[in-house]
């Protein structure tokens, strides 16, 4: 029987809270170590191939000895399947967030705002290359604007997905799989991006190395091997000699826990922590600025990324097993789709806003480390009240749409129902 692993769903909150804070009001004034940590979207990507490929994989029959053109046959309806899935999952909250970018620079332009937000005329052309899937190498051409800078994101992972299903059926075997993804992550990191000149964070072909590694997670894991990874539960089955205190007091389950959150703390924190200390020309201008968004930076957030979702994976308790933080990461987690959608329209109207009328807020609001607070607080407020709001009536309701559809469509024609992508736990 499966059930979804809430581990992972911990790491898309912390995924997502990190690119919320990485946008927050003034965070470089807070400390400058923290100025950018868009690594966030580094770990929502390794999350989604893990996910989504693993769903994508219980979803096809086994192959066994099939010839290729039996294997297409028989992989035809899971397809359709899988990429019904994303529209029903993807498209409608990206719709609805592109109306309300529209909508509210309409309004802030009649309100007198000369803001780059609000040029609804900028806005339209980015969104006609939102549908026509090039959003984010216009964006790094800078040929639109930023002001749906979100979905450069959505774009590499559709660019992504629109072979990455096919490839996990023209290599039948695990072991074909396994090498297939190891030469895709070497493409990217030995010739897309060396040959890729400027902006190489915003681009798909220089970014499915993270995806490729969350597939082969998946890939591995789908038949673990018998020995676990640093597994603290054996600790004390050990002979008499190894039963000392110090083994005795690992094998207790607060320490255990207390191990496993502190290191998964450690890595969120290191991935939070490193774009900022790499950039030397912030905090003290010694080196070029542009090391933070380099290959081997990027590279450095993809390998942390990795390894956090490598522990959530075995679904052990190793991402923040601990009551009330537990709970809380998991609902933001199950919204992190909406809230990072949501976060940047409000972020845009506040910035605008805040500084027309500046000389008009209370002086508590200004430009001190309590107005920051405050300031924050009410960002955060507002951006998880609106993603609430998306969640309910737009996200939710289609992906229910969706299972309705594809529970039909599987009566009559076979074809595998519709699965929350988030379902990770094991059979």
């Amino acid at each position: 029987m499966s059930s979804k692993n809430l581990e992972i769903e911990r790491l898309r909150a912390v995924a997502v809270l990190l690119v919320v804070y990485a946008h927050a009001p003034f965070n470089r004034l807070l400390t400058p170590y923290l100025y950018s940590t868009f690594t966030g979207v580094d770990l929502f990507f390794v999350i989604s191939g893990f996910v989504v490929s693993r769903s994508f994989m219980r979803s096809i029959p086994n192959f066994g000895g099939l010839d290729l053109m039996t294997r297409i046959s028989e992989s035809r309806n899971p397809v359709i399947t899988f990429y019904l899935r994303r529209v029903f999952r993807i498209l409608p909250s990206a719709s609805l967030y592109t109306v309300i970018a529209i909508l509210a620079s309409v309004l802030l332009r009649r309100d007198g705002s000369i803001a780059a937000f609000a040029h609804p005329e900028n806005i339209f052309r980015e969104i006609i290359t939102v549908y026509g899937g090039i959003y984010n190498y216009a964006l790094a051409a800078g040929a639109v604007t930023d002001n749906l800078a979100p979905y450069w994101s959505l774009a590499v992972e559709e660019h992504f997905y629109l072979f990455a299903p096919i490839l996990l059926v023209l290599c039948a075997r695990r072991q074909q799989r396994i090498v297939v993804l190891l030469v895709g992550i070497a493409i990217v990191l030995t010739v897309f991006r060396p040959l890729t000149s400027g902006n190489v964070i915003n681009v798909s072909h220089t970014r499915f190395d993270a995806l490729f590694y969350g597939v082969l997670i998946s890939v591995v894991l789908e038949h673990p091997p018998r020995t676990h990874i640093v597994n603290l539960e054996h600790l004390y089955s050990g002979g008499a000699a190894l039963q000392t205190r110090l083994l005795a007091m690992l094998a207790s389950n607060r320490l255990r826990t207390a191990v496993k959150t502190a290191i998964a703390f450690g890595a969120c924190a290191l991935l939070a922590l490193l774009p900022g200390v790499t950039n030397t020309a912030l905090l003290d201008g010694s080196a070029s600025q542009n090391f933070d968004t380099s290959s081997a930076a990027l590279l450095s957030y993809e390998i942390v990324s990795v390894a956090l979702v490598l522990l959530a994976s075995l679904n052990r308790g190793w991402i923040f097993e601990v009551p009330l933080l537990r709970s809380a990461l998991e609902y933001i987690g199950s919204r992190s789709y909406a809230v990072y959608l949501a976060h940047w329209i409000v972020i845009q109207t506040y910035n605008d806003l805040f500084f027309r009328y500046y000389e008009e807020i209370p002086d508590l609001l200004k430009l001190t480390r309590t107005g920051y607070g405050i300031q924050f607080a009410a960002y955060a407020v507002i951006s998880f009240l609106v993603a609430e709001t998306s969640y309910r009536i737009v996200e939710k309701p289609f992906i229910r749409m969706g299972n309705l559809i594809l529970k039909s469509t599987a009566s009559k024609a076979k074809v595998p129902a519709y699965r929350d992508p988030t379902d990770t736990g094991r059979q």
